[in-house]
């Protein structure tokens, strides 16, 4: 049951993760704005850009984190199993 639960948080983690990068890598990038001037064509894309990859940024840190907290449950895990283990003297 507790391999279970730790392969079930990794599995959840990667999930996110792979989410995260094909909902980026299909939303795609352009302005849906008419041009008007070259260089405020150019600041827009600049934004849009930016405000992209700020976006791609929070989702990797958020599946980051979930992935760190996934980790660390398994750990807590695997030293409870370890404690109840050497508690029982079954060493």
């Amino acid at each position: 049951m507790k391999h279970l639960i730790k392969i079930l948080l990794l599995v959840l983690s990667l999930t996110l993760m792979v989410g995260c990068a094909s909902d980026w890598v299909s939303s795609g990038s352009g302005s849906s704005s008419a041009p008007s001037d070259s260089s405020s064509d150019s600041w827009q894309e600049t934004q849009e850009r930016i405000n992209e990859q700020m976006a791609v940024d929070a989702a990797n840190a958020a599946a980051q984190q979930q992935n760190n907290d996934a980790m660390a449950a398994a750990q807590q895990t695997m030293n409870q199993h370890n404690d109840e283990f050497n508690q029982n003297g079954l060493h």
